[in-house]
């Protein structure tokens, strides 16, 4: 999406970009190849990065927009406005590239020009480029960055926009933040710093945090006190009664006050750090992921844009983490009872049950959803207190951490809200062929599909037999979808520690598809798995230019994938347009209603005759779990508890037809496997707004 159209009377800029540039010897291309049976690079990180890192710090403690010049008034500053970028556009180039004017033209595009930073050796190609370009600043060099320019640099930036204001703006606000470096590794030091200079008070003196969460209980500590200044105000308290009342209604918003949480995990598989090994001299010994500042700088930068709660957790990941993971994908593949199951899912909470500190715990609660920067899949695990995976308590959205240069590269790219509220185009592309069972099944369930969105009038929907990579991609050039479905067959290549899709009969990483649309969903078998650390298919989407991708960890069933993809699509078009019935405005927030409220089918696809007895019609009497929908039988789902409390509704509906006892049975035998839960969404699906 191009940025926001301005409404009638309303004031709208060019979003703002910052260029770094690398002394890099080849270009950002050069990283890891999409199989790994090519040479590897040593580590998860491009070391020629290093002498830059600073310059995007410096760039991230810049205006990420024009209204962080102006004294804004509470509200504004609770408000803020999702249809514009929030982000920090950082574009991290070659320093070879400032020569090419032309790239640079195209590179900036819809942006307005800020900065460039760089190294010494390319400042006057800098020089050269800003000047023609018509940047705002001149160059500057990384060894320049201190506290004095940050000052000079707000205060010039606030000067060069001050003309452009309308009259009745608020007044110029050139106060800069704080500089620091290197960094400590606290997460949300930096948001707190835009937070608190937004209200009026900056930070004089930064604090020296012992813990991750250093800065993480004074930022909500100030969030609660925005909130409460906003309510009083809008109440009518005035300045006299404020001081006295501010405390009572600052514990009346810490009950009502949920944010993001951006939460940082590092730790490499054992199984990918060995086939990054014995190649150009690379052993176990020597492979390097000891890269923190890089990871603060990924986790600040999204808790930046997402006005969130940052943590950064180092090397909290464990080889047992991983190999107790790797474990349940495989007994999950081998096809593990239900009782199986409970056991790999419980000796993988045991291998993490040092990640939970009081502090992340506490964090958690609190959170509105979690972004996690990590190579492993934290939505598995279960909250202390908790009786099924975090995955049924928030929504969760996930950014790979391998390889560490893509993870920064695709973090600092231009991450523009993408408008989906004018309707969805969904294309579903079916990869299997007709002979094969599966495929025949995938093929009622999509037709099912297809008539249910034809009575939505924001929806169209077409079905595609794409029984090959290029028609995959020629299916995608003509029908130009908002939503792609891959209906395939996965794969996971142990020999090769890959996992993709079958496009027919040819294997695919998903590179042969062109130009993708924002969302993405992988209706196939275990297409990101995390155990062994995987090059998947699910992050290369991403890689290629989807915003946002939906993946399985694991084999699922067919006719259980269908009803789960089914169900979110349905959630997605009741969430468009002014009479929308669907609560949540993004695309993150209704995969976890769709994703929590499938429960009910992962119980009743664990026993055939319970299965039979909730989709059972008694005349015009709705089945078992149509009241099971449409009405909570005195048994609300409860946060943390929802297979629980999903067992005593159906148990109660049971009730009135004297079948309790045999619907207790069926759910104790064989039992059922939670496999809702077994899937990720990668990306950044909150920047796709199903409404404005």
């Amino acid at each position: 999406m191009q940025p926001h159209e301005p409404r009638p009377g309303e004031v709208s800029f060019r979003p703002i970009l910052y260029v770094v540039a690398a002394p890099l010897s080849g270009g950002l291309d050069d990283g890891e190849p999409s199989y790994l049976t090519d040479t590897l690079p040593g580590g998860t990180f491009d070391e020629d990065l290093l002498p830059v890192l600073p310059g995007i710090w410096y760039a991230m403690h810049l205006p990420k927009n024009r209204f962080e010049t102006l004294d804004l008034p509470l509200r504004g500053v609770q408000a803020g406005d999702s249809r514009y970028s929030k982000s920090h556009n950082i574009a991290l180039v070659p320093d070879q590239l400032l020569r090419d004017v032309d790239f640079l033209r195209r590179l900036i595009g819809p942006h307005e020009p800020a900065l460039i930073i760089a190294t010494d050796r390319a400042m006057a190609d800098a020089a050269l480029a800003a000047a023609s370009l018509d940047f705002s600043l001149p160059p500057v060099s990384v060894d320049e960055i201190d506290q004095a320019l940050l000052d000079k640099h707000w205060g010039s930036l606030a000067d060069r926009w001050a003309a452009e204001w309308p009259a009745d703006a608020p007044a110029l606000d050139r106060t800069p933040l704080r500089w620091s470096w290197p960094i400590d590794g606290d997460g949300s030091l930096l948001p707190l710093q835009r937070l608190r200079r937004l209200m009026g008070s900056p930070l004089t003196v930064l604090p020296n945090p012992k813990t991750p969460f250093g800065s993480a209980h004074e930022l909500r500590f100030t969030w609660l006190r925005l909130n409460a200044l906003v309510q009083m105000e809008l109440d009518g308290i005035s300045p006299d009664e404020n001081a006295q009342r501010l405390p009572e209604e600052m514990r009346r918003q810490a009950a009502l006050t949920r944010t993001p949480l951006t939460l940082g995990v590092s730790g490499t598989a054992p199984r990918y750090i060995r086939f990054a090994s014995g190649v150009d001299g690379v052993s176990q010994s020597t492979f390097r992921d000891d890269y923190p500042d890089v990871r603060a700088i990924l986790v600040g930068h999204a808790a930046v844009r997402e006005d969130s709660t940052g943590v950064v957790l180092e090397d909290a990941l464990t080889p047992a983490m991983f190999v107790a993971l790797a474990n349940l994908e495989r007994g999950w593949a081998e096809n593990a009872s239900a009782a199986g199951v409970r056991k790999l899912l419980k000796r993988l909470d045991e291998s993490a049950a040092p990640l939970w500190t009081e502090d992340l715990v506490q964090a958690i609660k609190v959170a509105s959803r979690l972004d996690i920067y990590s190579n492993f899949p934290i939505g598995l695990l279960t909250l202390p207190g908790d009786q099924e995976p975090l995955a049924g308590r928030l929504p969760i959205s996930y950014s790979p951490l391998n390889p560490l240069t893509r993870a920064l590269q695709f973090e600092l790219s231009p991450q523009h809200p993408t408008d989906l509220s004018s309707g969805l185009t969904i294309l579903i592309a079916e990869c299997i062929p007709g002979a094969d069972p599966v495929g025949q099944i995938s093929r009622k369930g999509w037709s099912t599909v297809e008539a249910e969105m034809s009575t939505q009038p924001h929806v169209h929907v077409t079905v595609a037999e794409t029984l090959t990579p290029t028609a995959v991609r020629d299916a995608i050039e003509r029908v130009h979808p908002d939503v792609l479905v891959l209906s395939a067959h996965g794969f996971h290549d142990t020999s090769l520690n890959v996992a993709g899709l079958i496009i027919g009969d040819t294997p695919s990483m998903g590179d042969d598809f062109g130009e993708l649309p924002p969302l993405v969903i992988l209706s196939a078998c275990h297409t990101t798995p995390r155990g062994g650390g995987v090059v998947s298919v699910g992050d290369l989407l991403i890689r290629a230019g989807a915003k946002a991708v939906v993946t399985a960890l694991v084999p699922v069933l067919v006719q259980h994938n269908s009803a789960l993809t089914s169900r979110f699509l349905r959630y997605l078009a009741l969430a468009i347009g002014e009479d929308a019935s669907e609560p949540a405005t993004n695309v993150l927030d209704v995969w976890h209603r769709a994703q929590s409220s499938n429960v009910v089918i992962d119980l009743t696809y664990g026993n055939e005759r319970l299965r039979a007895w909730s989709f059972r019609r008694d005349g015009t009497k709705p089945s078992p779990i149509e009241q099971f929908m449409t009405s909570d039988h005195g048994v609300p789902l409860r946060v943390g508890h929802l297979y629980e409390d999903a067992e005593q509704r159906l148990i109660e509906i049971a009730k009135a037809t004297g079948d309790d006892a045999k619907v207790r049975n069926w759910l104790r035998v064989p039992g059922y496997l939670p496999e809702s839960l077994m899937y990720t969404l990668l990306g950044h699906p909150a920047s796709l707004l199903l409404r404005t």
